[in-house]
């Protein structure tokens, strides 16, 4: 049954979040990243989502907010990343995500996603703007078309653009977490992946996590300190993870700058 292209993208934005949601509320079953409160939730803002337009925005540290849009008008489709410039200051270093050391934290966010760099990278204002331009199916004029035909091709669109907004958020996050977590992480191994309730008993949230060989995880963990009387040592929190997660062989890198 034939509908209307209107009906076809207000129900692929439903989609998209419900998923954001999801991602918010289930996290990545082995990290937890988005259900920590390390990757900042975004929440959907009212658009005309009928001509093809969404946003979500989020709130980050200090009060500072960024922002997702994508125009999803085919053959010519839009996803842009706004971020303050506050946070594009400085130098960065980043394993895994195609940076180098001196290189600025705009260069590196700008290849985050997929280690291109963004179509259009503007400042405009206090913000900075990461724009990444889709033609290729299924955000092609075509495909969008077929979408309004075939129900099927409506979920193949619905996929990848979930994984694409997502991906965006998350890598972007992720680039800002590595510069914090080289000049300030604590870095703790342990024979498992750390679970969520870490940061239920503690004031700590956790940045990143991998496992570099089967059977050893290492973490990288900030402390999430809202009154001074919270700040804990390295060593107090060695044996206060010790003794939450005694079965995991947690054990903390006295300096995490080496």
């Amino acid at each position: 049954m034939m509908r209307t292209l209107a009906l076809v993208l207000e129900s692929t934005f439903k989609n998209l979040d419900q998923r954001i949601e999801e991602r918010w509320t289930a996290g990545n079953l082995s990290h937890g990243f988005w259900r920590t409160g390390a990757i900042p939730k975004l929440t959907p803002v009212d658009t005309m989502r009928e001509y093809g337009f969404w946003q979500g925005k989020a709130v980050l540290e200090n009060g500072l907010a960024g922002q997702v849009s994508v125009a999803l008008i085919g053959g010519h489709t839009r996803m842009g990343i706004f971020l303050p410039n506050r946070l594009m200051e400085g130098e960065v270093s980043i394993a895994g995500c195609n940076a180098t050391y001196g290189e600025s934290l705009t260069d590196a966010m700008a290849k985050a996603h997929d280690g291109q760099p963004a179509s259009i990278i503007r400042r405009a204002g206090g913000e900075t703007l990461f724009d990444r331009i889709f033609t290729e199916p299924p955000f092609s004029a075509e495909w969008l078309l077929r979408c309004t035909q075939d129900i099927a091709a409506q979920s193949i669109l619905e996929n990848h653009l979930a994984w694409r907004v997502i991906d965006l958020w998350e890598s972007a996050m992720r680039t800002i977490m590595s510069r914090q977590s080289h000049d300030l992480g604590i870095v703790i191994q342990s024979t498992k992946s750390l679970p969520p309730i870490v940061t239920e008993a503690m004031p700590l949230t956790l940045q990143d996590a991998y496992e570099i060989q089967p059977g050893r995880w290492v973490t990288i963990a900030a402390q999430a300190i809202t009154d001074p009387a919270e700040d804990l040592d390295i060593r107090e929190i060695e044996v206060r993870l010790q003794r939450l997660l005694p079965d995991y062989g947690i054990t903390i890198q006295k300096d995490a700058s080496r």
